[in-house]
């Protein structure tokens, strides 16, 4: 008797461990399902937005100087450079320019872009470059005092 009491345990526990490892499978399969490949989502942003406008702190103090423009948290002020006022969207950035890669603090803050382009900072200024053929896709004034406004050259831009 004791035998078959044990039998029926067992295949009771067997059973809820059944059930226990199916619902496992459909949780894994719905993780999956809802995680899609498991790859991060390509962009189609070509230009800077607003946002990355935005993101950009204006006029604070940083020790005893002032900055026009610059990430305060991270202690980056951005100077101005001789080559801002050469940047112009479609025109390809001219051989004699280095194309060094914006610092990491300033790529986290931006919007996520094609993943052809790569995101360079002359002085106060950004530009969307196009890998490998150097063509300039997008340009952006951070000293500018709107959004509107950084989207064209300022006057007072060295050539």
């Amino acid at each position: 008797m004791t035998a078959i009491k044990l039998e029926k345990s067992v295949q009771i526990e067997l059973a809820i461990l059944g059930v226990a490892l199916f619902a496992f499978g459909v949780f894994v399969a719905l993780q999956r399902a809802s995680a899609g490949t498991g790859t991060a989502p390509v962009s189609t942003i070509t230009q800077f937005s607003e946002t990355d406008f935005s993101a950009f702190d204006r006029n604070f103090r940083l020790g005893d100087q002032v900055c026009d423009v610059g990430l305060a948290a991270n202690r980056l002020c951005f100077g101005t450079s001789p080559h801002e006022g050469r940047l112009a969207k479609g025109e390809i950035l001219p051989g004699d320019l280095p194309l060094l890669p914006a610092e990491f603090p300033v790529i986290v803050i931006t919007d996520l872009k094609q993943e052809n382009l790569q995101t360079v900072r002359f002085g106060q200024t950004l530009a969307l470059i196009e890998r490998g053929s150097r063509r300039i896709e997008d340009v952006i004034h951070l000293t500018a005092p709107s959004y509107s406004d950084a989207r064209t050259v300022p006057a007072d831009a060295v050539s």
